[in-house]
């Protein structure tokens, strides 16, 4: 069974339309607690830059689990 199959998920739309709307689980990686996600996201041409994207209360500055885009 999927992990986060029943979570909310936050949706970052693409506004150039060339890669599609990134999703994101709000889950801190580190400790499992659900984060505080960041307004916006930033992106290169290869795709989503690996920098902090969410706030946990515990751990800080973290990357929520990215599955894919829609």
């Amino acid at each position: 069974m999927y992990e986060y199959e029943n979570l909310r998920r936050i949706i970052y739309p693409d506004e150039t339309g060339q890669i599609g709307d990134a999703i994101f689980i709000p889950v801190c990686p580190i400790c499992g607690r659900f984060v505080k996600a960041n307004k916006t996201i930033k992106v290169n041409e290869a795709g989503i830059k690996k920098d902090p994207n969410a706030i946990c209360k515990k751990c800080g500055d973290v990357n929520m689990p990215f599955e894919g885009f829609f």
